[in-house]
């Protein structure tokens, strides 16, 4: 967070300067009060809270978007990414203002976002309020989630980060049936898909009120040294404007879905968007290299070892995998097989059920085998690699298979997810935690969005072409006259539920025409799959230059809770 001239006040009381420290100096810290376990556990429901809203959202996208009058076949795509996009854009600049400020307030304003976008959405109703909502909820969960893992990671050795973080990711299992979830809410309740924010909302207010009630942290910030303007001086303000522009990422995810699909990719549309986003970054990366005084993104993060800028790619291709596969996998289950809502929910239990399960037991892993994050890591890219790869073969006649490779991506998927994080916590100063956290975070979303937009490009575009084509040559092979295809394919595409009004409609008919359009799914989605191996690709060759950090599990504690 700090170089050059300026930093000097910054770094004087700051124990970063010797972070690979002794036991003695953190005896103390062992002894954990009651009020410290409340804030933890209040902390971890924060980071589960931040995340359930999107959960939920990819377990029932197409309900929200039939409610909401986001048909299209390009608008639903919005509501998640506005999310994800949301906590790119505030979490660098949230991270760099805990590292200075303290943890206390502006998470708790990060919570407040949360329940606020929440409330938002739950009372939507049409695609503008709904979008809104979810990027509120975005810009709470940013800090949400970075100050979730940093508070706990502050708060235990650093040598057990691992462990803690691994608990904190345990407090997702609840939502692990989240396709299920939905699936049943949005069709067997009432309210429907409302619901499912309802509950987010809940979640999130235990959160709130043990935070308030419990959360203090004690930690050397910088404002002890300085006043509130010197400090306020000091901020890269500039830094946080193009941070904002260049994860916000709209211009350059209008364009790659526009791209091919909407509008050419030569036309001024796409080109003068993605032309808007590449010189947003390389503007961003220039002023915080020669510019910023005091820049976000500090170069004692990356000082000394090569594990930090490592983990950060390989963020960011989980992010690619893990935000596709929560959209995907479920439209998966609902567009190439039966469409049953308890199906769709029990097809995705697995693969929710291992994402976890990897993101908790590697975390747990690299805590227990010190010697071997690198091989744990690699080892995570392979099965992320292979397995979504292999997702390719899915079709309507083999659901098992589907549900058991997604399942075992899931697990590499997850491995690759959070852990990552854990290791660039191990290294980094203890006055940088916030700022990693951020910036992992913001880098897994922006992979994510990214990934999930260049995905969605791909298989709209496939299934634009392919379905009106499987479907006609379906019910042709079905018996319906040519002079009825067209009528009949039109109206099965648009108004399915007037189909059998349609001359030479019959139940055969439209059984093979739902065949023809299951296959067609199968073919576009092959394509999203296919894709994901290059990316898992440089996932596992960047593992294999992850460095040991042994030397750096010590018993140092960064901070602890006032009591």
């Amino acid at each position: 967070m700090v170089s050059s001239g300026d930093e000097k006040d910054f770094k004087e009381n700051d124990p970063s300067n010797a972070h690979i420290e002794s036991q003695s100096q953190n005896d103390s810290a062992a002894q954990w009060s009651v009020r410290q376990i409340i804030a933890t556990i209040s902390l971890s429901i924060l980071w589960v809270g931040s995340q359930v809203p999107l959960y939920f959202t990819g377990g029932m996208l197409s309900y929200m978007a039939a409610d909401l009058g986001g048909a299209a076949l390009t608008s639903p795509s919005w509501i998640p990414v506005c999310n994800t996009l949301a906590v790119a854009s505030v979490a660098p600049f949230s991270g760099y203002l805990t590292d200075i400020f303290g943890r206390r307030n502006i998470t708790l304003i990060g919570s407040l976002l949360i329940m606020v976008g929440i409330v938002v959405v739950g009372t939507a109703h049409h695609f503008g309020q709904a979008i809104a909502g979810m990027s509120i909820a975005g810009a709470g969960a940013g800090i949400g989630e970075l100050t979730a893992l940093g508070g706990v990671a502050e708060l235990v050795p650093v040598k057990h980060r691992g462990l803690y973080l691994g608990g904190i990711v345990s407090f997702l299992i609840p939502f692990t049936p989240y396709v299920l979830y939905s699936q049943l809410l949005a069709t067997r309740t009432s309210e429907g898909w409302r619901w499912c924010f309802w509950i987010s909302l809940i979640y999130n207010f235990i959160a709130f009120v043990g935070m308030v009630f419990t959360y203090f942290p004690e930690k050397h910030i910088v404002i002890e040294k300085e006043n509130r303007m010197q400090t306020l001086k000091k901020i890269d303000w500039l830094g946080a404007v193009f941070s904002i522009l260049v994860t916000d990422l709209k211009s350059s995810l209008v364009a790659l879905q526009a791209g091919g699909y909407t509008h050419p990719w030569k036309s001024g549309h796409v080109l003068a968007q993605l032309i808007i986003g590449i010189l947003l970054i390389i503007a961003f990366v220039i002023w915080e290299w020669k510019g910023a005084k005091v820049p976000m993104v500090p170069k004692e993060l990356f000082q000394g070892q090569q594990t930090v800028g490592v983990t950060f790619l390989l963020l960011f291709v989980a992010g690619m995998n893990f935000y596709s596969l929560i959209n995907f996998f479920p439209l998966t289950f609902s567009n190439v097989y039966a469409p049953d809502p308890v199906q769709v929910g029990l097809k995705g239990l697995g693969y929710g059920i291992s994402v976890t399960a990897g993101a908790t037991i590697i975390n747990w892993a690299l805590s227990i085998f010190k010697n071997h994050n690198r091989e744990l890591m690699i080892a995570c890219c392979i099965v992320m690699t292979a397995f979504s790869g292999a997702l390719a073969v899915v079709n309507p006649t083999n659901p098992k298979t589907a549900v058991a490779l997604g399942t075992i991506a899931g697990f590499g998927v997850g491995g690759v997810l959070v852990p990552p994080s854990t290791i660039a916590l191990t290294v980094c100063p203890d006055s940088l935690i916030a700022t990693t956290v951020a910036l992992s975070l913001s880098i897994r979303v922006i992979g994510g969005s990214i990934g999930y937009t260049i995905y969605f490009n791909i298989f709209s575009e496939k299934l634009t072409n392919a379905l009106p084509t499987y479907v006609a040559n379906a019910v042709a092979a079905a018996g319906l006259p040519q002079a009825d295809t067209m009528a009949f394919v039109g109206t099965f595409l648009t108004d399915p539920m007037s189909i059998m009004g349609v001359p030479g409609a019959t139940p055969a008919i439209v059984a093979a025409a739902t065949r023809g359009s299951q296959e067609a799914y199968s073919y576009a989605l092959r394509f999203v799959w296919y894709t994901s191996i290059a990316f898992g690709v440089v996932a596992i060759v960047a593992a294999c230059f992850l460095g040991n950090n042994r030397k750096y599990l010590t018993d140092r504690v960064a901070a602890k809770i006032r009591n």
